[in-house]
């Protein structure tokens, strides 16, 4: 049996530009494009074809709906745009290497940005990944299963479950995600005697917003409404009640509860307008 060191461990983060997630093998491909000036020469860096290279940037700009790189004489450039993107992504690893830092899943995330000023939002099975290695200070939980299994969680908001779909919600065609409150809906769902199916599981929920224009139905925490399209159908279920969860925070002893509650006292209307109910 093999012993396992540190050094065979990491940790994959996603960035996420207003809801649509960039991955780490696009952001890589674009930070070697901004040294080298060459996807050739970034294929041969990264161990991967040329083609993939071109399709993956075409991806993230139609994704985007950005202009990434352009040609020059010089070479291969990136655009002011994918500067910014590079730009974050190095800020990141150069404080991640430094420092603890604050994490968040998706949801929890979503007030994290209120509280705090510098916050890693990613999938809860990446926060879990840096909690579990002692690189963090403080947690956003988005499901409170793992509040009581992390440390002492403190209760900032509440949050509920409405049902989104492009055209007629379909019980049978639904999107999961992982590491999510959805086990309280498929618990709900249930009890209420509801058939329904799980059709597809991902980490992102702001992916499955994504996956709602091909057609599958999902229970989306209404902190999220404002990122879903105008046109699509948003319905408050009859058991809306039943799927109120509470987004917990584990300030792991960086700061004192007294201090953080009353930073939630101050961030209450903005809780409130951000989708959630606050607890104080």
């Amino acid at each position: 049996m093999n012993k396992l060191s540190e050094s065979d461990l990491s940790v994959t983060l996603n960035i996420n530009y207003r809801g649509k997630q960039i991955t780490k093998t696009q952001v890589e491909i674009l930070k070697s494009v901004s040294e080298t000036r060459s996807q050739n020469k970034t294929a041969e860096i990264l161990g991967i074809p040329p083609s993939t290279v071109n399709i993956q940037i075409k991806r993230l700009e139609n994704k985007l709906d950005l202009k990434l790189t352009y040609s020059s004489p010089a070479g291969t450039m990136l655009s002011p745009d994918a500067e910014l993107i590079v730009a974050y992504y190095n800020a990141y690893l150069e404080r991640t290497s430094k420092e603890k830092f604050i994490a968040c899943g998706f949801i929890s995330g979503e007030v994290g940005r209120i509280l705090f000023d510098d916050v890693l939002v990613s999938s809860f099975s990446n926060v879990l990944r840096l909690h579990r290695s002692n690189l963090t200070s403080v947690v956003g939980i988005d499901d409170p299963y793992w509040s009581y299994r992390l440390g002492d969680p403190v209760p900032v908001a509440f949050d509920h479950f409405v049902m989104v779909s492009k055209g007629d919600f379909n019980f049978k065609n639904l999107l999961g995600v992982n590491y999510s409150a959805h086990r309280i809906v498929w618990k709900t769902l249930k009890n209420e005697k509801i058939d329904f199916k799980v059709s597809k599981v991902v980490k992102n929920p702001f992916y499955a917003i994504d996956l709602l224009e091909e057609g599958y139905s999902m229970f989306l925490n209404t902190c999220l409404l404002r990122y879903v399209k105008k046109d699509y159908l948003i319905e408050t279920p009859d058991y809306y009640d039943k799927t109120k969860h509470t987004i917990n925070f584990i300030l792991n002893k960086s700061i004192p509860e007294d201090e953080f509650e009353e930073v939630l006292y101050k961030k209450e209307k903005e809780i409130k307008s951000a989708g959630f109910d606050p607890v104080l």
